[in-house]
């Protein structure tokens, strides 16, 4: 697998003339599914539209299949959603639903604001994930207010989308979200981003969500420290951490 379909190279992001994120570099394959965790207000909306080129980086530069976005776009079928606020309350679900792949996506004639958060959610993710084939997906908390059906349902979409070759990239602040199905992830948790990949936080490459919980708050606690990126680093450092606090 050496289909490099996005790269990141030192960039920083601003909103409203203030630096939420900066020196992002990473390069994800196609087939590989990378995880941006931080707390809200960390940066991580701003970071994504910067991935896709709806907003301009203050620094450093994003390709996507070796392009610059937004006009790659063109080029390279992506999907994005950056959650159900972003959705045209006026509209009516049904005609919204036909615009990804131009098939019924949900039969509701009442308009977008009219329904629950949920189907309004799900709604948003069906017609964004509709289109086929798919180059590059980008979701911004895309497991908020989905009810359990719903969640398996995305769960289910995102692994069949992956298997077909599609680089991914997924945002949450719940970290059981990401836990498992992400090759990489990106911490941002202070003044420099930390990027792991699965197999340095698990050795098996599964990282459970308590194994994720524990490598987001070394890092976060230690927002200088930068991580050499070899095997087991993470999880051995987590421990002797521990070891040093109970001698404490």
């Amino acid at each position: 697998m050496t289909d490099i379909v996005l790269s990141a190279r030192d960039v920083s992001a601003h909103r409203h003339r203030r630096v939420l994120v900066r020196g992002v570099s990473f390069d994800l394959r196609a087939g590989q599914v990378l995880g941006v965790v931080g707390a809200n207000g960390s940066g991580k909306t701003t970071l994504l539209r910067t991935l896709i080129g709806f907003i301009p980086p203050s620094a450093g530069e994003v390709r996507l299949d070796g392009r610059v976005p937004p006009g790659a776009l063109r080029e390279a079928p992506t999907a994005y959603f950056g959650g159900e606020a972003t959705l045209p309350g006026f509209v009516r679900a049904s005609a919204w639903g036909s615009l990804g792949a131009g098939d019924v996506v949900m039969t509701e004639r009442r308009r977008i604001r009219a329904l629950s958060r949920s189907t309004r959610q799900l709604l948003g993710l069906r017609t964004a994930l509709g289109r086929h084939p798919l180059r590059l997906i980008v979701l911004d908390d895309p497991w908020e207010g989905l009810d359990p059906d719903a969640t398996r349902w995305l769960s289910s979409i995102l692994e069949a989308k992956r298997d077909r070759g599609a680089a991914v990239v997924l945002s949450s602040h719940r970290l059981h979200d990401l836990a498992g199905i992400c090759d990489k992830y990106l911490f941002l948790t202070g003044p420099v981003p930390t990027l792991l990949r699965a197999h340095e936080i698990a050795r098996s490459g599964v990282v459970t969500a308590e194994q994720l919980i524990e490598a987001f708050d070394y890092c976060r606690n230690r927002p200088t420290i930068a991580l050499a990126l070899t095997d087991g680093l993470v999880r051995s450092a987590i421990q002797n951490a521990a070891t040093r606090d109970q001698d404490g």
